[in-house]
């Protein structure tokens, strides 16, 4: 047994072994730079010939294995390595577009970056597999306050850490990880996915906690993250209540509330249950407030509406001369509900008028109606009105959940009231298959005569892009027009039953809703008309957008809106005077009716199209959504209105494959 454990142990040492055919038997060592023979006693020669093969076998597995997981260690870090700096490339620009924004000295941008940096941290130690609460007795609280994590940023990491963790257990992401170990040639096995993910995780952690070159001016007092103090509330004297006589010094200090903006501080005296309100000039910055906390739940097109209104509110305040939250009435949300009437019905779609004030606004309206009278577009509808009062509730309820002073509020009367659901069915347009077929017909797919302007116009030339794929996606799929808009490269990709469109949120866009992201069959007609030689074509050339087209370095543009703009020209002229209002959006309602007509439940097409249709308890709770089988049965039921198309050899367009800046977008035009 000895001389088996130290025959054992040389092994370990990365000794080779040979046998010498003599008796007694003799293995000999060789170890580095020296000799050393050990003597086994077998007494049969085939039976040491076999033991010394077996160590020998042994001793190359042993080497192999440290080779490999060598190998995958180097390979690993440089995963880590890139990931940290493309996640450093993206803050970058983040930090570029808040120097833009006047945001470079705002402490709010480093600490949110330390927040989601902390939230990467904790799914790199903790792993997808293991959800945290982040509450007292959680573990990752004590990992955070061990780290020296203040207490008072936790909330926000939880929100982070959950917002990530949901999108980090969908198949999109193992499938995205797989792409990058494949990249590094690392071995596809569970555990070298999970080390993967957990450097997936500290890459971008890395890169988000190192804050000191991204804000270099950032007052660090400011934060308790960087060693200062949290910013104590400002008190605004309730302009309701008279004010009150300063008293005779009392027997112990008054507590003083401090403004940070270096104004006068107000004087609290001890024993009274001041209440504090928010000020108008900072209606914008608890905004941003609840916009954070809301995280995923809003796309950006929501914040955005949610801050215009907020914006808006805030200057009919101002024509009232309101101070703060303390001082709005009923009256001044009826003023609001007037103003909605005043005012062009395309405000909030218009860059130039949302900076406007209130009563600019109202004379926008005077000028349109001026102008072009009863044809004149003012007033907004009840749909979006609804909405508004919607985001305005939203907000007012921000307000007073964080203790800030607001009177008791209604729409009651003043909201508009939903449309009932008999009248809802006829008030979109459902095209049929025959009347979306000349679509088809149009020189897009014929021939156009250049890659710029004359697209419209017939010619040899065809291109392949989002005015070649999209239309049949829609058609076919019944999406969103900003779900396939704004598809990654990546997020089409082949599984047991075939080619697949993966509808998760990624780095360009978020979904609407959870039954937003699904997967769908990839249709057989993209296929054959070449949609993946042209994503091949566009991975080559290293884009992330499978439609790169639709975005530029220029203008932070909506992809979906941009396309919009470019298709519905070439649409409208295809389909002559039989085109419908909403027409995008109506291939949408006409895919899923004409699913419908041919007998597929509901329930499988608001699965496909991304809805959550009925909320019974079987549907939500019992039930998951349809599988690719049985879509593909579905969709099936579509007929094919693209057969006239002639496949053509991929050509891109000349600035996608050269890339070059995108023709089409003028410099400054930001979203807000």
């Amino acid at each position: 047994m000895a001389v088996r454990h130290e025959v054992e142990n040389l092994i370990r040492r990365g000794n080779i072994f040979y046998w010498r055919p003599r008796i007694p038997a003799h293995f000999t060592a060789c170890p580095s730079g020296s000799r050393l023979s050990l003597s086994l006693q077998v007494s049969d020669h085939r039976k040491a010939q076999m033991v010394a093969r077996r160590l020998n076998t042994r001793l190359a597995e042993l080497r192999f294995v440290e080779r490999e997981r060598m190998s995958t260690r180097e390979q690993l870090q440089k995963l880590f390595i890139q990931v940290r700096d493309e996640m450093l490339d993206h803050l970058e620009d983040i930090s570029v577009a808040a120097k833009r924004n006047g945001r470079a000295d705002d402490i709010e941008e480093l600490e949110h970056d330390l927040e989601m940096g902390w939230a990467y941290k904790l799914l790199a130690q903790f792993g997808l597999r293991r959800e945290l609460t982040l509450e007292d007795d959680c573990s990752g609280t004590t990992y955070l306050l061990k780290n020296g994590v203040p207490a008072s940023h936790i909330p926000a990491i939880r929100a982070n850490y959950f917002n990530e963790l949901k999108r980090s257990i969908q198949p999109s992401f193992e499938h995205s990880i797989r792409k990058l170990m494949e990249a590094f040639d690392i071995n596809d096995n569970p555990i070298n996915r999970e080390k993967a993910a957990s450097r997936f995780f500290e890459g971008k952690a890395e890169a988000l906690l190192d804050v000191d070159d991204r804000h270099p001016l950032a007052d660090r007092s400011l934060s308790e993250f960087t060693g200062g103090g949290r910013p104590t509330l400002k008190l605004v004297p309730n302009a309701a209540e008279e004010p009150k006589t300063k008293e005779a010094a009392p027997s112990h200090d008054p507590v003083i509330d401090a403004d940070n903006s270096g104004s006068q501080a107000t004087e609290v005296k001890p024993g009274t249950d001041p209440r504090p309100v928010v000020a108008l000039e900072e209606f914008e910055s608890e905004c941003n407030k609840l916009i954070t906390n809301m995280g995923e739940e809003w796309e950006p097109a929501t914040a955005r509406d949610v801050l215009a209104l907020v914006r808006l509110f805030k200057t009919v305040l101002e024509e009232h001369d309101v101070k703060h939250s303390g001082q709005i009435t009923q009256y001044h949300i009826g003023k609001l509900r007037q103003h909605f009437n005043d005012i062009p019905a395309r405000w909030g779609q218009s860059h130039r008028m949302r900076g406007m004030s209130a009563p600019e606004l109202r004379a926008e309206g005077e000028k349109l109606k001026a102008t072009l009278g009863d044809q004149a577009k003012v007033g907004l509808s009840a749909g979006t009105i609804r909405k508004h009062f919607g985001n305005l509730q939203h907000f007012l309820k921000h307000i007073r959940g964080h203790g800030f002073e607001i009177t008791d509020w209604t729409f009651d009367g003043l909201r508009p009231r939903k449309p009932k659901k008999g009248s809802i069915r006829a008030q979109q347009f459902k095209p049929t298959p025959e009347d979306i077929k000349p679509i088809f017909s149009s020189s897009i797919y014929t021939g156009s005569l250049n890659s710029g302007r004359g697209r419209s116009k017939p010619g040899k030339e065809v291109y392949h892009d989002s005015l070649y794929f999209l239309p049949i996606m829609l058609t076919y799929l019944g999406a969103r027009r900003k779900e396939f808009a704004a598809l990654e490269v990546d997020d089409i990709y082949q599984e047991a039953g075939g080619y697949v469109i993966d509808l998760q949120p990624n780095s360009l866009r978020r979904l609407k809703n959870e039954q937003s992201q699904r997967i769908l069959p990839l249709p057989d007609e993209l296929v054959r008309l070449g949609i993946l030689d042209y994503q091949k074509a566009i991975r080559k050339l290293g884009y992330i957008q499978l439609f790169p087209d639709l975005f530029s370095d220029k203008s932070n543009n909506d992809p979906g809106d941009r396309f919009y703009d470019a298709f519905t020209p070439i649409m409208k002229k295809a389909l002559q005077d039989k085109m419908w209002n909403r027409a995008l959006h109506a291939l949408r309602h006409g895919m899923a009716d004409t699913l419908y007509q041919a007998g597929v439940p509901t329930a499988v097409i608001d699965d496909i199209a991304g809805r959550l249709g009925d909320d019974s308890e079987t549907a939500t709770r019992y039930t998951n959504v349809a599988g690719l089988p049985l879509m593909r049965e579905a969709l099936s039921k579509y007929p094919i209105i693209t057969s006239g198309v002639e496949p053509k050899p991929i050509q891109l367009l000349p600035w996608v494959e050269n890339k070059l800046p995108a023709p089409w977008a003028r410099r400054g035009k930001k979203s807000q």
